[in-house]
This record gives structure tokens, sequence and C-alpha cells, in this order.
């Protein structure tokens, strides 16, 4: 399957001067785990909760600390046209959650750790119902609604 039926075209973004409490006041609200920082209509780097733990490790007052002082620059991007597994191998290898997706280099959405583990659970889920049913019921524990 590629990016492109599973990414989430809702991305939230900020400018590199944003603080670190709008990033956190951003990522909270939207329910994002990170935050595409871009300059004019170019992506520039990627902030996501675990740089902002990081900065409060450090004691940085994230009302004064910019996005650009804990932004990883320059991120790995994926592509719509790409693999959704190749894109999942490169998230693992490299310890990514979240990775931009662009097209034509500009940036469309996010995909995250999340959206490519719903691809993997719903074929389960569906193997599952359909073995419930066939076998003329629920899975023991299960509650019919």
């Amino acid at each position: 399957m590629k990016v492109r039926s599973i990414f989430n075209p809702t991305v939230a973004w900020l400018g590199p001067g944003a603080s670190l409490s709008d990033a956190a006041s951003l990522m909270r609200v939207g329910g994002f785990g990170s935050v595409a920082v871009c300059e004019a209509d170019r992506l520039i780097g990627i902030l996501t909760e675990t740089d902002l733990v990081r900065a409060i490790a450090a004691r940085r007052d994230p009302s004064s600390t910019t996005v650009s002082d804990y932004m990883s620059r320059d991120p790995v991007t994926a592509d719509l046209k790409e693999d959704s597994v190749e894109v999942a191998e490169r998230m693992a290898s490299n310890g990514f959650r979240h990775l931009p997706v662009v097209e034509h280099g500009r940036l469309i959405g996010m995909v995250s750790a999340r959206d490519l583990l719903r691809l993997v659970a719903r074929p389960a889920t569906r193997r599952r119902a359909t073995s419930a049913a066939s076998a003329g019921g629920l899975p023991p524990g299960a509650v019919e609604t």
C-alpha cells in the first residue's frame, strides 16, 4: 500500500521563531505528536514530543526557547508514491515516529507510526471478526452491543 493511502493530510506547522510553548499547545490541542517547521513554503525541520522532553529536561524555559533551538533540521521525508512498508522500515531504522510527507518538494501531510500500525491492525481485526462469525459466536470475553 502506498503512503498516499495512509498519511494524514492535516499537519501542524510553525515557523522557526515560535516558542516551544506555542508548539506544545498546538500539539496538545490538535492531538499531534510532532510539528513541521516551515519557512515561507519550505519544510526546514520537525519538532517532536521527544524534542520537547529534551528541552524540559535541560530546564529550558519553553516560553522563551524557540522551536529552531530543538527541531531536527532537514528532516527525512516520505513521498506519496512510496510503499508504506519501505517508509515503515526507514522510520524504524532511524527511530522516527513521524515523517513529513512531501509532494514536489512541498509539505502536504504527515505519516506516523500510528498510521502504519493501523494498516497492520485492520486486517487482523477483520480476521478475528470473521473467525468469530464463522465459529457461530463472539470471542471469549466479548460483549455484543
